[in-house]
Protein backbone atom coordinates (compact mmCIF):
# COMPACT_ATOMS: atom_id res chain seq x y z
CA UNK A 1 0.00 0.00 0.00
CA UNK A 2 1.64 3.30 -0.93
CA UNK A 3 1.52 7.13 0.20
CA UNK A 4 -1.22 7.52 -2.13
CA UNK A 5 -3.31 4.65 -0.87
CA UNK A 6 -3.55 5.57 2.63
CA UNK A 7 -6.12 8.09 1.86
CA UNK A 8 -8.29 5.63 0.33
CA UNK A 9 -8.94 3.71 3.91
CA UNK A 10 -12.20 4.02 5.49
CA UNK A 11 -12.43 7.15 7.95
CA UNK A 12 -12.29 5.13 11.05
CA UNK A 13 -9.11 3.77 10.55
CA UNK A 14 -7.23 7.26 9.46
CA UNK A 15 -8.25 7.91 13.22
CA UNK A 16 -5.83 5.29 14.73
CA UNK A 17 -2.83 7.33 15.71
CA UNK A 18 -0.66 4.02 13.64
CA UNK A 19 -2.36 5.59 10.71
CA UNK A 20 -0.83 8.93 11.62
CA UNK A 21 2.85 7.33 12.41
CA UNK A 22 2.73 5.39 8.75
CA UNK A 23 1.52 8.44 7.09
CA UNK A 24 4.58 10.74 8.28
CA UNK A 25 6.64 8.22 7.70
CA UNK A 26 5.75 8.16 4.45
CA UNK A 27 5.82 11.82 3.74
CA UNK A 28 8.94 11.68 5.10
CA UNK A 29 10.77 9.21 3.36
CA UNK A 30 8.72 10.67 -0.38
CA UNK A 31 10.99 14.54 0.86
CA UNK A 32 14.02 12.16 1.70
CA UNK A 33 13.99 10.31 -1.56
CA UNK A 34 14.14 13.93 -3.69
CA UNK A 35 17.34 14.86 -1.07
CA UNK A 36 18.97 11.17 -1.98
CA UNK A 37 17.84 11.63 -5.88
CA UNK A 38 19.76 15.16 -5.62
CA UNK A 39 23.08 13.57 -3.52
CA UNK A 40 23.40 11.53 -7.05
CA UNK A 41 24.40 14.69 -8.62
CA UNK A 42 27.74 14.29 -11.03
CA UNK A 43 28.71 17.80 -9.32
CA UNK A 44 29.73 16.27 -5.77
CA UNK A 45 33.03 15.24 -5.61
CA UNK A 46 34.50 13.92 -2.02
CA UNK A 47 35.27 17.02 -0.32
CA UNK A 48 31.65 18.30 -1.24
CA UNK A 49 30.83 14.52 0.77
CA UNK A 50 32.84 15.78 3.58
CA UNK A 51 31.12 18.79 3.77
CA UNK A 52 27.96 16.92 4.04
CA UNK A 53 28.96 14.20 6.46
CA UNK A 54 30.02 17.29 8.56
CA UNK A 55 26.31 18.56 8.52
CA UNK A 56 25.02 15.23 9.45
CA UNK A 57 27.61 14.54 12.05
CA UNK A 58 28.47 11.16 10.18
CA UNK A 59 31.80 9.17 9.19
CA UNK A 60 30.37 7.31 5.73
CA UNK A 61 32.73 5.06 4.04
CA UNK A 62 31.38 6.69 0.27
CA UNK A 63 32.75 3.33 -1.37
CA UNK A 64 30.35 1.33 1.09
CA UNK A 65 27.27 3.65 1.35
CA UNK A 66 24.22 2.06 1.79
CA UNK A 67 20.63 3.84 1.33
CA UNK A 68 19.77 2.77 4.95
CA UNK A 69 22.51 4.20 6.06
CA UNK A 70 21.87 7.75 4.61
CA UNK A 71 18.09 7.73 5.58
CA UNK A 72 19.28 6.96 9.35
CA UNK A 73 21.31 10.18 8.84
CA UNK A 74 18.14 12.70 9.75
CA UNK A 75 18.56 14.36 5.89
CA UNK A 76 15.57 16.51 6.25
CA UNK A 77 16.44 18.10 9.61
CA UNK A 78 19.90 19.49 7.44
CA UNK A 79 18.24 19.89 4.12
CA UNK A 80 19.43 23.27 4.16
CA UNK A 81 23.15 22.64 4.72
CA UNK A 82 22.96 19.93 2.16
CA UNK A 83 20.93 22.49 -0.49
CA UNK A 84 23.66 24.52 0.07
CA UNK A 85 26.50 22.42 -0.47
CA UNK A 86 24.43 21.31 -3.62
CA UNK A 87 24.27 24.35 -4.64
CA UNK A 88 28.09 25.48 -4.57
CA UNK A 89 28.75 21.85 -5.98
CA UNK A 90 26.68 22.91 -9.20
CA UNK A 91 28.44 26.19 -9.37
CA UNK A 92 31.49 24.68 -9.11
CA UNK A 93 30.92 22.08 -12.20
CA UNK A 94 29.37 24.79 -14.01
CA UNK A 95 32.80 27.06 -13.85
CA UNK A 96 34.89 24.03 -14.28
CA UNK A 97 33.09 22.75 -17.57
CA UNK A 98 32.87 26.61 -18.59
CA UNK A 99 37.15 26.63 -18.10
CA UNK A 100 37.16 23.72 -19.81
CA UNK A 101 35.46 25.19 -23.13
CA UNK A 102 37.78 28.34 -22.82
CA UNK A 103 41.07 25.98 -22.54
CA UNK A 104 39.91 24.10 -25.48
CA UNK A 105 38.87 26.93 -27.92
CA UNK A 106 42.29 28.47 -26.73
CA UNK A 107 44.64 25.34 -27.54
CA UNK A 108 43.55 25.10 -30.86
CA UNK A 109 43.74 28.71 -31.82
CA UNK A 110 46.65 29.89 -33.77
CA UNK A 111 48.07 33.32 -34.30
CA UNK A 112 49.84 34.35 -37.35
CA UNK A 113 52.63 37.05 -36.68
CA UNK A 114 53.77 39.22 -38.73
CA UNK A 115 57.08 41.87 -39.08
CA UNK A 116 56.50 45.45 -38.02
CA UNK A 117 59.41 48.21 -38.86
CA UNK A 118 61.86 45.01 -38.73
CA UNK A 119 61.98 45.45 -35.19
CA UNK A 120 59.12 43.22 -33.46
CA UNK A 121 56.46 41.32 -34.53
CA UNK A 122 53.00 41.85 -34.29
CA UNK A 123 49.91 39.74 -34.31
CA UNK A 124 47.68 39.83 -37.15
CA UNK A 125 44.16 40.76 -36.78
CA UNK A 126 44.51 41.64 -33.18
CA UNK A 127 41.22 43.65 -33.31
CA UNK A 128 39.48 40.56 -34.66
CA UNK A 129 41.15 38.47 -31.98
CA UNK A 130 40.12 40.64 -29.18
CA UNK A 131 36.39 40.93 -30.42
CA UNK A 132 36.65 37.30 -30.75
CA UNK A 133 37.88 36.92 -26.96
CA UNK A 134 35.33 39.08 -25.43
CA UNK A 135 32.31 37.19 -27.32
CA UNK A 136 33.64 33.63 -25.78
CA UNK A 137 33.27 35.08 -22.35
Amino acid sequence: MGFLDLKQLPAQYRSYDSYEYARKMLQNYSKMNLLVVELKSEALKERHWKQIMKELHVNWNLSDLQLGQVWDADLLRHENGIKQVLLVAQGELALEEFLKQVREYWQNFEVELVNYQNKTRLIRGWDDLSYEAFTIL
